[in-house]
Order: C-alpha cells, then sequence, then structure tokens
C-alpha cells in the first residue's frame, strides 16, 4: 500500500455551515462534542431530538386551544357527511354502528402510540420526526416518503366541499359545480390568508368554531332523543328495528367492501394525533398533549356513536342511503320542518366544516415548515421562514395548492375518493411508527417514556393497518378487473405517491450525488426569524493529506496544533466506560503532563468510536459513534472559557487568567486504515475561514467551529497509525504569542482503504492548566 502523498488528491469534505446539524435533521450536541458523563442522563445519550423546541412564534397554545385543535379536526364533516355512504356499502345498521364502536377502539390503539412518541419526543412534526428518529437508513428515506406524503395528499378539500354544498343546500338548492368550487376555494384562500397574516386572531375564530362544533354534535343527539320519546308517530320511519336480529338485515360481510367502509369511520376518528404536529407552540407540550388528547378521543367516541343512533332513529334508512353528503340535512328537515332544517342548521353544520378546515391547515402548515426545514424536499427556505408575519406564510401557501387542485376537479363523488386516497397511503406509516415503538422499547430501554402504548395495541395496529392494504384488492363478487380497480383506484393512487417519493429520493439522496462525485450532507442555518432550516451542500473538495510517517517530530502542538506521542497504555480493548475512567483517564492525564509540561489535568469526557458487534447491548454501558466526516474544531473561543465555568466552576476566575489549553487524546484502538484523521495546520487556517455552531444540551449552550473550504488549507496525517501512537490536537490555547491556537480536524476517507475493518479509536476531552 503506498502512502498518501504518493496520490495526493483525496475527497475532504470542507463544510461552510453556519450552524452543525447531526444526521437527523436538529441542532444538537453531535459527535464534535460530547456531553458530560452527568449530562447523558438527562440528554439519555441520544441525538438532542429528545429536547423540546420552542417555535420562533413562541407557544401561544394552552390546553383549552390544544382540545379544540383536536376535536375540531376529528369532529369535522365525517360525521355528517359520510354515515349514508357506510350503510349504503355495508347494507345495515348493526354493522355500521360496529363499524363506528370498532373505528373508536382502533382510534386509541393509534392515539397510544402517537402518545408515546410525542411524549418522548415532543417537537412539531409529528410522523415526520418519529419516524426519521427511528428509520435513520436508509438516510434520508424516511423523511422524504412522510414529506412527499404530506405535501402531495395533505388535502383539506374535502371539507372545503362539504361546506360549500351545505352552503348551497342552506340557500335553497344544490347550486352548480362552479358555484361550489368558488365557495370551497373562497373559504380555502381566506383560511389561509388569516392563518398567514392574523395569528392570534386565527386561533381565537378556530377555538370559537371549535366550541360550536361541539354544541352542535350534542344539540343533535338530543334532538335525536326528543324524536323518540316526544314523537312516538314517528316511530314507523326509523332505521332502528324493534329487535336486535333485525339491525342486521341486509349486512354485506364482503371484506373489501367493509374495509373500504371502514377506512371512513377510522378517517373521521383522524386527528387525534393533530396536536403532535404543532407540538413547539404548546405551553407544557407532554402534560397538555397526554392530557387533551385523551380527553378528545373519550369525548369523540361518545359523541360519534350517540350521533349515529340520532341519525337512524330519525331518518329512515333508505333516505340515509341515498343522502351522500347530506345527511345531516336531512336529519335536521325532518325534525324541524323544511325551513329550520334547510336554511338556519346545515348552515351552521357548514361552519363546521369550515372550523374544520381552519384547524387542518393550521396544523398541517406547521407539518410542511418541518419537512421544509429538512431541507429534503425542493421546497426551500420559503416554507420553513414565519416571516412576514410570525406564522408559516410559506408552507400555508404550499398546502393550498394541491386542496385548490383537487377541489377544481371534474364533479363526482370527490368527497369519498378524497377519503380514501388520503387514508390508504397512511397504513403504511401506520406500521412504520408501530414497529418503531417495539424496536425502541428493545434497543433503547433508556429513554424516557411519560406515556408508554399497550403493546398488544401495537400489534393489533400493525395487522389492521397490513389488513386494510391488502383488503382493496380482494375479489369482489359480480365484478369484473376493470370494474374492481375503478373502485379500488385510490389504492393505486396512494401507492403511487409512495412509489414516486422513494424513486425521487433514490435520484435525489442515491444517483445525483454518485453520478456528480458528491456526498450529501446536512447543514443548518438560521433564517432571518430565527427559524432553523437545513440545507445539504453537494461540493466536495480536492485536497493534499499529507502522510507525516518518518517525520513525525516536525510537528508539535505549538509549531502546528498537533503531534504524534508515542505511549503504550495498559488498556487495550476500551470495553468498559467504568474501567476507562479508573484506569484510562489517570494514564492520559499523566501522559499530557509529560508531553506538555503542565500542571493539571482535567478529562471532561471521551468517545468511543466503533460500531457495536451486539447491538442489543445496553446503550447505556458505553457511548459508541462512528467517525465524524465533518471539518471542525471541538469548540469555538469562547465555549473553551465557558467549559472551565461548567466544569470547575469554583476555580475558573483563578485557572483562566493563567495559560490553559484544551487538547484531545486520540489513540487508536487498533491500527487505523480506514477513516483515518486529518489534521491541518493551524497557521494554514486564518480565524476568517471559522464560523460558529451552536450546540443545544439540556442545560446550558455550547458552540464549535465549522470550516469554510480554503485551498490554502494543510492537511496532514499518518498512515497506519498504531494504538501506540496517540494524536494530541489542540483545540483551543488561550495564549496569543503566534503559537498555534486551535486545529481544525476530520475523518477523511481513503477509497483504497474502504474494504478494510471498520475504525476503532478513542478520544478523551482534556481541560490542561499551567503555573504561569
Amino acid at each position: 500500500m503506498a502512502p498518501l502523498d504518493e496520490d495526493p488528491s483525496r475527497d475532504l469534505l470542507l463544510q461552510p455551515a453556519k450552524y452543525h446539524a447531526n444526521d437527523y435533521g436538529s441542532v444538537s450536541s453531535s459527535d464534535l462534542e460530547a456531553p458530560t458523563q452527568q449530562q447523558a442522563v438527562l440528554d439519555r445519550s441520544i441525538e438532542n431530538e429528545v429536547l423540546e423546541e420552542t417555535a420562533v412564534t413562541g407557544r401561544n397554545l394552552g390546553w383549552s386551544s390544544a382540545y379544540i385543535l383536536i376535536m375540531s379536526r376529528v369532529i369535522g364533516s365525517g360525521i355528517f357527511a359520510t354515515p349514508g355512504v357506510i350503510v349504503q356499502s355495508v347494507g345495515s345498521v348493526g354493522l355500521s354502528l360496529v363499524l363506528w364502536l370498532v373505528g373508536a377502539i382502533f382510534a386509541w390503539f393509534g392515539l397510544a402510540i402517537t402518545l408515546e412518541y410525542g411524549c418522548m419526543l415532543p417537537r412539531s412534526g409529528g410522523d415526520k420526526v418519529y419516524l426519521e428518529y427511528v428509520y435513520r437508513r436508509p438516510r434520508f428515506l424516511a423523511a422524504t416518503l412522510i414529506g412527499m406524503h404530506s405535501v402531495l395528499l395533505g388535502f383539506t378539500a374535502s371539507n372545503c366541499i362539504v361546506f360549500a354544498e351545505y352552503v348551497l343546500f342552506a340557500r335553497g338548492g344544490e347550486g352548480t359545480q362552479l358555484e361550489m368550487r368558488m365557495l370551497a376555494g373562497g373559504l380555502l384562500t381566506s383560511i389561509v390568508v388569516m392563518h398567514s397574516i392574523f395569528l392570534r386572531t386565527g386561533i381565537l375564530i378556530q377555538n370559537t368554531l371549535g366550541w360550536l362544533k361541539i354544541g352542535l354534535v350534542v344539540f343533535m343527539v338530543f334532538t335525536g332523543v326528543f324524536v323518540v320519546f316526544l314523537r312516538p308517530r314517528d316511530a314507523d320511519a326509523l332505521s332502528l328495528p324493534a329487535h336486535s336480529a333485525g339491525i342486521w338485515e341486509g349486512s354485506n360481510w364482503n371484506w373489501g367492501i367493509i374495509s373500504t367502509a371502514f377506512f371512513k369511520v377510522w378517517y373521521s376518528y383522524n386527528g387525534l394525533q393533530n396536536i403532535n404536529n404543532v407540538l413547539n407552540e404548546v405551553k407544557n407540550p407532554v402534560k397538555t398533549l397526554k392530557s387533551a388528547a385523551s380527553t378528545a378521543l373519550l369525548t369523540s367516541c361518545i359523541l360519534y356513536l350517540l350521533i349515529n343512533v340520532a341519525y337512524f332513529l330519525v331518518v329512515p334508512l333508505d333516505e340515509i342511503s341515498r343522502s351522500g353528503e347530506l345527511i345531516a340535512a336531512l336529519f335536521f328537515q325532518r325534525v324541524f320542518g323544511a325551513q329550520a332544517g334547510q336554511v338556519i342548521l346545515p348552515a351552521a353544520v357548514a361552519l363546521s366544516a369550515a372550523g374544520n378546515v381552519m384547524v387542518t391547515t393550521f396544523s398541517h402548515a406547521r407539518m410542511i415548515q418541518e419537512i421544509a426545514r429538512q431541507g429534503i424536499l425542493p421546497i426551500g427556505p420559503i416554507a420553513s421562514s414565519s416571516k412576514p408575519f410570525g406564522a408559516p406564510m410559506g408552507a400555508l401557501f404550499i398546502h393550498w395548492i394541491p386542496s385548490m387542485l383537487v377541489i377544481c376537479l371534474p364533479p363526482g363523488n370527490v368527497y369519498s375518493l378524497i377519503l380514501d386516497i388520503e387514508a390508504f397511503p397512511a397504513q403504511f406509516f401506520a406500521i412504520a411508527s408501530s414497529f418503531g415503538i417495539i424496536w425502541l422499547r428493545w434497543q433503547r430501554p433508556d429513554l424516557r417514556r411519560p406515556y408508554k402504548a399497550f403493546l398488544p395495541a401495537v400489534w393489533i395496529r400493525i395487522a389492521l393497518s397490513a389488513s386494510l392494504i391488502l383488503a382493496p384488492f380482494a375479489p369482489r363478487p359480480g365484478l369484473n378487473w376493470r370494474e374492481h380497480l375503478s373502485e379500488v383506484s385510490y389504492a393505486l393512487v396512494g401507492s403511487t405517491v409512495l412509489l414516486f417519493a422513494i424513486m425521487y429520493w433514490y435520484v435525489w439522496a442515491k444517483l445525483l450525488p454518485r453520478w456528480g462525485g458528491y456526498r450529501v450532507e446536512e447543514e443548518a442555518a438560521i433564517l432571518d426569524d430565527g427559524t432553523t432550516t437545513y440545507i445539504r451542500p453537494h461540493v466536495a473538495q480536492k485536497v493534499t493529506v499529507r502522510d507525516i510517517a518518518g517525520e513525525e517530530e516536525k510537528y508539535t502542538l505549538d509549531s502546528h496544533g498537533f503531534q504524534i506521542y508515542t505511549h503504550e497504555s495498559k488498556e487495550k480493548d476500551f470495553l468498559d466506560d467504568d474501567k476507562i475512567k479508573a484506569e484510562y483517564y489517570p494514564e492520559t492525564e499523566q501522559l499530557l503532563k509529560d508531553a506538555t509540561g503542565a500542571v493539571r489535568v482535567y478529562i471532561f469526557d471521551h468517545t468511543i468510536r466503533r460500531q457495536p458487534k451486539d447491538r442489543s447491548q445496553d446503550p447505556t454501558k458505553i457511548q459508541l459513534r462512528g467517525p465524524v466526516r465533518r471539518v471542525h474544531i471541538d469548540q469555538s473561543y469562547s465555549a473553551s472559557e465557558d467549559r472551565v465555568r461548567h466544569h470547575l466552576p469554583e476555580e475558573a476566575e483563578g485557572l483562566l487568567n493563567k495559560r490553559f489549553q484544551i487538547i484531545n487524546v486520540w489513540r487508536p484502538i487498533k491500527t487505523i486504515l480506514k477513516d483515518p484523521l486529518a489534521v491541518a495546520d493551524s497557521h494554514s487556517v486564518p480565524d476568517t475561514d471559522l464560523v460558529g455552531t451552536a450546540l443545544i444540551y439540556p442545560d446550558r449552550r455550547g458552540e464549535t467551529y465549522s470550516v469554510k473550504a480554503n485551498d490554502k488549507h494543510q492537511w496532514y496525517y499518518k498512515y497506519g497509525q498504531t494504538p501506540s501512537e496517540v494524536t494530541l490536537i489542540k483545540c483551543f490555547d488561550n495564549l496569543d504569542d503566534g503559537r498555534a491556537k486551535r486545529v481544525p480536524h476530520t475523518a477523511f476517507t481513503n477509497p483504497d482503504e474502504e474494504d478494510k475493518y471498520d475504525r476503532e479509536s478513542i478520544e478523551a476531552r482534556c481541560l490542561v492548566f499551567y503555573d504561569y
């Protein structure tokens, strides 16, 4: 094997980042600077996605707003529009009621999963955050899938259509298709404008409409009771038979038909997880999420069952089957007469549908904003920003586009088709998130879980979602293959969207980097409004990385900022953190004193870089990370002094008055061939090439330096570095007398060694003090 300086060109990504982000999309502590062992308990030794994040607009949603955000999403146009379609499909009152009851039970299964995720990862973004957190490989695939689904299929068109239909019905007729589209489009547009410009006013209006909606449903339930007990003369017209056996008359037990109807029922419960999309804006998010979501589930389940009974008590079955989306209007008309039924109460239902559009638009725009922050889809920083009115105007506009296109589709049973298209792909995500809960229970028992889902319910949800995915393809009696495909077109459309997302990911994350000779990496940037967004630079830098083997004595901490120091350690395996602290720390302290002349050394943490052989081992026992392939310096100048104040607060001022350094003691655990360490000559890297990189810890903020690319940087490494050859890396020196002050460093790829065994190394980070 020839040394690297005989073939000096090597790919080394020098990333001009304003802020460093880890591979999973949130500004956090990373491989550049590990938390202390005391912090690891709070940090839970996991990337800081587990920490709460506050939106730049602040936390504006209390318990009442959170509850209404859920209830207004759940009790939308579904309960006013779908019962007729469901009864028409399944053929009987009994089977229809069973579907609503079973839907409530399975809604709890789904809610329990989102509660565990939401309490464990209290951040805006919902499924996008959860799936990306669990499924980190292949990189960016989970985020791309959920992002594409949310952007392309995140409609609010269905409720806009119901709003328009009820307004036209209240006016005295069905109206023309043009009128329906104008009303639906006008509602959507006005709500987008409201949430874009008048944030607090929009929240107030949607809260008001939410309570109005709950009151409306309660009122409808009591009207059903009124009909039964005070108007017995109408008993012959009731849909509920006098004998229980009669409620099953006409039932259609075909699983394909039942599953399609169940999709609509389940969608009517959809929205219990609505608050998970906006947790950055919720006050006391974990406590509020558990309480508001559970209360909303109980409330909505009771109201749904009672209002279905009310429908069957008032409206004859044959009229329900023919009613389509106007079942609620027929209900009011039969109870209160033509005038009230056709004008006043349908208008109230239309307002209820408008409330659903408001909360769905509000939360879904936050989901799109999180996706835009990720930098995966080409929707850019415009959708990430909350300028100019403190609301995600760009994300709201992106949400407006597909919904408006659906509103403009040709006439037909658009509402039912929209429900099915939205619900089908979501089952794949439901399965993925459910398996994610099980996997995290096994792999990450150390994570703090304020709420834990009932595992049998998780498995049942997996089975249900799988059956719903397969159900559209079950044979249907009396239909040829063309008619069958037409009936299940929603499944084909939904599957096509997911396949398109996979193709987009493969081209963007795999093919283009391969063809272009670059690697996709994340970089965080702060927008003018304070929003953190993540972009991915696609430019690799060719640099000369020179092998210093045989000339190690020329490179010292003061002359270049790094030094190869020969030292044989008693520790060979580095498998136990307690043993490392008890035995390796003291010999490392002595090593630094001998190498530098320091009078005191304080090791504040260490990192072992190797892939675990046993993935099931307790992750809290030993911290394992891979090589960092980003050019960086572990501490900025200000953060270096803060390190002393943080670890030695009582002595800090006296220690800072004398010379001190931060030095990394980097040691191979076995001879390094793959992913070697490269260090730059300190004097070849001016301060103007250093860019501050924020690190967010549970109890403090830190900062490292990222490094801009510059062809004047001089890079060095030692080929085949052995465990007895230690690299001392100066991260900071408070002396300003011309000596090397700090050293950028990184792992880099040597293509000739990529087939070798994985790198194993340990680095101890040390505060080094002198008596002058």
